[in-house]
């Protein structure tokens, strides 16, 4: 079945990289960042000057013990920094520049429970993100529904062009996601043909038309509504390649392909890198002579400034660092008040009325937000409102505030 999105902000005009990877291009530190889990507190297996492995543990979450986080790289711990109650900030890793081989030994997938303690105890548990709230998964929560996401953003890698040598990696993670659900495993995707095996467990739908076509949570609202009392689960199409390779292999990868756009990039390109590289060390030979950019992670609507690349972000962003505010004007009189637009009603794709969500999330008043269907959405979902309006909110902030106020009392 095929969805074309008319609802939200149709592809911008930036240069698409050529659709083939450019090689390898790899940091010389990586870092796992605490704005990828909020909330998370971590507790530590490793000290500052630790010498890691790759896929070696790092810390587990303080609420769920079992759920760990690896380092990306072989390397040095060069940095941990903690933020507001003990939150994680960043957890720097200086790469080693050669890592020690290891021996590949296929893992068991044959039961839930091995598959669960396999992906929680070698760190590829943090690569889904629950519907609702946006978090990583409680050990034992069990998703009505797993969604992949293989829809190719705007200026973003190609799905067909990534997966051309791991079709079978690929199929492998889709048939281990099953394990974890009695539901169904969507794999979303553009037009073409299907990246991995249909079966009575595994389902393949096509989506295209706007930027809100490569998100998960348009995907989830035409497939698989959230309801109150159920929980669905989201992950990356490359995720799924590393759960595939983990099983065949008893090996943590942590190679990611990603593009590297934006107006400072002269030679927009596919590479090969990991997670959590540091933008600087792999964007550098594709900027224009003499630029100074500032780097985004992820897509230019709804990417962060960032010095690493983010856990779910397949996308670098270059663009020119802003200009200094003006001076106020009449024009400033606008400023501070959400004005309806036709712009702003077709500006979600989630069948969710924007303008009375915008003024509930303002406000702070969850629970009409929470009526009006905010517990569909992420930050990534409402960036385009935050672009929009005239007020100047961060709406992405607010979803966020109100999500978690949503969270606690549901716990």
């Amino acid at each position: 079945m095929h969805y074309t999105i008319r609802q939200g902000h149709w592809p911008s005009d930036l240069v698409a990289p050529v659709q083939a990877i450019d090689g390898v291009s790899l940091p010389d530190t990586a870092a796992v960042i605490g704005a990828d889990f909020p909330g998370l507190r971590p507790v530590f297996a490793v000290e500052q000057g630790d010498e890691v492995a790759a896929g070696q543990v790092l810390f587990t979450d303080r609420k769920h013990k079992e759920i760990t986080h690896v380092a990306p790289c072989a390397g040095t711990v060069a940095q941990i920094v903690y933020g507001p109650r003990r939150t994680l900030s960043a957890c720097v890793i200086k790469r080693a520049a050669q890592a020690t081989p290891r021996q590949s030994m296929p893992l068991d997938d044959s039961t839930d429970a091995a598959v669960r303690d396999v992906l929680q105890s070698r760190g590829m548990w943090p690569a889904f993100r629950t519907r609702p709230f946006g978090r990583t998964p409680s050990p034992d929560a069990r998703p009505a529904a797993i969604f992949v996401n293989a829809v190719r953003g705007a200026a973003a890698p190609d799905p067909h062009v990534v997966l051309q040598a791991r079709t079978e990696l690929f199929a492998k993670g889709a048939a281990v996601l099953t394990m974890l659900t009695d539901g169904l495993v969507y794999v979303c995707q553009a037009k073409g043909h299907p990246l991995c095996p249909i079966t009575n467990r595994v389902r393949v739908a096509t989506f295209g038309g706007t930027m809100a076509s490569a998100l998960p949570g348009t995907h989830i609202d035409r497939l698989y509504p959230v309801q109150s009392g159920r929980q669905v689960w989201t992950i990356g199409y490359q995720d799924v390649v590393a759960i595939g390779y983990l099983f065949a292999t008893g090996q943590y990868a942590a190679d990611r392909v990603v593009a590297i756009s934006g107006p400072l990039s002269e030679s927009p390109k596919l590479v090969q890198t990991i997670l959590g590289a540091r933008i600087a060390d792999i964007a550098a030979d594709s900027m224009a002579e003499g630029a100074n950019p500032v780097f985004h992670s992820g897509t230019p609507l709804s990417g962060r400034e960032a010095v690493f690349l983010g856990r779910f972000d397949v996308q670098i962003t270059a663009t020119a660092r802003p200009a200094p505010p003006r001076k106020a004007s009449w024009l400033s009189a606008t400023q501070g008040a959400l004005i309806p637009t036709a712009a702003l009603d077709r500006a979600l794709a989630p069948r969710v009325l924007p303008v009375p969500l915008m003024r509930a999330l303002s406000v702070g008043d969850s629970e009409t937000a929470r009526r009006l269907g905010c517990l569909a959405l992420i930050e990534e979902d409402v960036a385009i409102l935050s672009q929009l309006c005239t007020s100047g909110a961060d709406y992405g902030l607010l979803l966020r505030q109100v999500l978690d106020e949503l969270m606690e009392d549901a716990a």
